[in-house]
């Protein structure tokens, strides 16, 4: 049995920008998927641990992420996904923490939900948000030139290149679909089959699914953008490739 463990630890640094550089002391963060906390790794002292929570459906990263950072809090959500828990409840809501907070992030993860699932869960994380407060989440969008922002890309890639997300060689087949999903509003990648904008059929909530499959999705900003158009979606910043969409708490 895998466990996904993250090394990244860019996090602070994108969202720091992308925010426009909040205060961050005094804050409470909820860094949803937040993994073992890379967020924390990143930040120094400009965050205070016992105002961040981490909530993640890898069991063994938030283990680890307590450990690592004893004064923050690690919270397991037991939430299937075919990759990242298997064995997870279908549909489960986000918990109460008791608290409502200031900050939001979601940083990859609704790169490995369906739409349908996405739009559930940034509704849930939004009614968790603090009067002014702001809900942060990245999505790829097919699109995107990602050797604009990150230099270790090669020029001109985009979903074909992010095909290897797929896990498998392209054959002329996919590489064509890929290359047709570029003009997509959405897609999904299961492994390495491609399904543009598919129905509520492949939502992983309803569908039997392989445990530790792959599963990629991809919005083109513009389609974020009209799924939320009171939000404001952001490009990316160096060394990342992928965009940002925020939603305030105008409340």
């Amino acid at each position: 049995m895998p466990t996904h463990i993250s090394q990244r630890e860019t996090q602070f640094r994108y969202f720091d920008k992308l925010l426009d550089g909040p205060v961050w002391k005094g804050r409470k963060i909820l860094d949803f998927g937040g993994n073992v906390g890379g967020f924390l790794s990143g930040s120094e002292d400009r965050v205070d641990h016992n105002d961040y929570w981490c909530l993640d459906v890898t069991r063994g990263a938030i283990q680890q992420g307590q450990s690592r950072f004893p004064q923050a809090n690690f919270v397991f959500y037991n939430r299937f996904s075919s990759y990242f828990n298997p064995n997870g409840i279908r549909n489960l809501p986000v918990p109460d923490l008791g608290v409502r907070f200031d900050i939001i992030m979601a940083f990859s993860v609704f790169t490995h939900t369906h739409r349908t699932e996405m739009l559930e869960l940034v509704e849930q994380l939004r009614q968790k948000l603090s009067p002014g407060g702001v809900l942060a989440f990245t999505f790829s969008d097919p699109s995107y030139d990602r050797s604009l922002t990150d230099p270790s890309q090669p020029f001109g890639s985009g979903l074909i290149r992010v095909s290897e997300c797929l896990r498998a060689n392209l054959s002329p087949e996919i590489a064509v679909a890929a290359e047709t999903a570029s003009y997509a509003r959405w897609c999904v990648g299961v492994d390495d089959v491609l399904y543009l904008e598919p129905g509520d059929e492949l939502c992983q909530q309803n569908w039997v699914a392989k445990p530790y499959e792959s599963y990629c999705s991809y919005f083109t900003a513009d389609y974020i953008a009209s799924l939320f158009p009171e939000a404001t979606v952001r490009f990316p910043v160096s060394p990342e490739w992928q965009h940002c969409c925020l939603i305030r708490n105008t409340v």
